[in-house]
């Protein structure tokens, strides 16, 4: 390993201090859903950014403008840029060439994950989703939540048979990191999940 990085030329460190990191936080993200599937309640998969939607028909809650910015949709970029850097810098291509290269295609991914998720949504939101339903149901924080109503985060929950991500608070004192399994207490207005972490 110490050879390899020895042997990187100073733009290929800079694209593998890109690449490493956001590869290992795109596997521990991956881990976390994988934990996190089989249980009655728990929610079976993450695959991006949210919806937030209410008890009105879900395809209405669905943004119609492009959300580039998720958690998966960024790291794959940094994942895709570095990677790419680092090879295309090891040919006989001009460094401004492949360094062009290696941003274009990490940004073209960003979108490309952006489109898909959008499309998914729309898909699992082609019916109606009564809310309500939530409450008493367990989630999974994805976006942490703030403590005290501070502000808003999002959870992932199984409703109705569809896998949806909501935006969610918390009057506790703590706040809830991504990860953790809370169960829903009420929905405000707006369609927002109050939620409570699980007792132990």
């Amino acid at each position: 390993m110490i050879n390899w990085w020895n042997g990187l030329e100073l733009a290929q460190q800079i694209f593998a201090l890109i690449a490493i990191p956001s590869t290992a936080l795109l596997i521990i993200q991956t881990v976390i859903q994988l934990i996190g599937i089989g249980g009655d309640d728990v929610p079976e998969d993450i695959d991006g950014d949210g919806i937030p939607d209410s008890d009105i028909d879900a395809a209405a809650a669905v943004d119609d403008g492009l959300s580039l910015f998720s958690m998966r949709g960024i790291l794959s970029m940094l994942c895709i840029t570095g990677w790419l850097g680092v090879a295309l810098l090891e040919t006989s291509m001009p460094d401004w060439l492949a360094i062009l290269i290696a941003v274009a295609a990490g940004v073209a991914t960003l979108v490309g994950i952006a489109f898909l998720m959008r499309g998914v949504y729309k898909l699992q939101s082609s019916g109606n989703i009564d809310i309500s339903n939530a409450i008493g149901k367990v989630a999974q924080i994805y976006i942490p939540v703030p403590a005290n109503g501070e502000g808003s985060g999002k959870v992932t929950i199984t409703l109705q048979e569809k896998f949806c991500e909501f935006p969610a608070i918390t009057t506790g004192d703590s706040a809830l990191r991504t990860g953790v399994y809370v169960r829903v207490v009420s929905v405000s207005e707006g369609g927002v999940l109050v939620v409570e972490p699980l007792k132990k």
